[in-house]
């Protein structure tokens, strides 16, 4: 059984459930609802068609209370925060570091000097205004 909040942590819910067509309301009544053009429900829950729904145990058997909302939404929280770690550290490896790129810089800024100073050179040869 259930009994502690982080098992209910990893209770696994199914998603919601809608009508085909308009805008409806779950039809395990989580007071999610999801249409065309808009979807909204509780804080913390994901009302799209793809979103855990508390009222959707897959074991048909709801916790009571709270215990259901609050286990989804948890769930959801952990999921963002895995997903957010994920992206900084792919981040991580992509960007480079600051010292690269004030090294990259002083380097084209030091190109960019002897271009400008031959290209004046070549003005000067050529009887060009500089």
């Amino acid at each position: 059984m259930y009994s502690s909040r982080y098992k209910n942590q990893e209770k696994p819910y199914g998603t919601h459930k809608y009508s085909a067509s308009g805008t409806s309301d779950c039809a395990y009544k989580c007071g999610c609802h999801c249409g065309d053009s808009s979807s909204d429900g509780p804080l913390g829950l994901d009302p799209l068609p793809g979103g855990l729904c508390p009222g959707n145990p897959k074991d048909k058997k709801p916790l009571g209370g709270k215990l259901d909302y609050e286990a989804v939404v948890n769930q959801r929280i952990n999921g963002l925060e895995r997903a957010l770690a994920k992206s900084q550290d792919q981040l991580k490896k992509v960007a480079p570091s600051k010292k690269k790129l004030a090294e990259r810089l002083e380097k084209s800024e030091e190109e960019l000097s002897d271009a400008k100073k031959r290209l004046g050179e070549f003005k000067a040869l050529a009887g060009l205004p500089t």
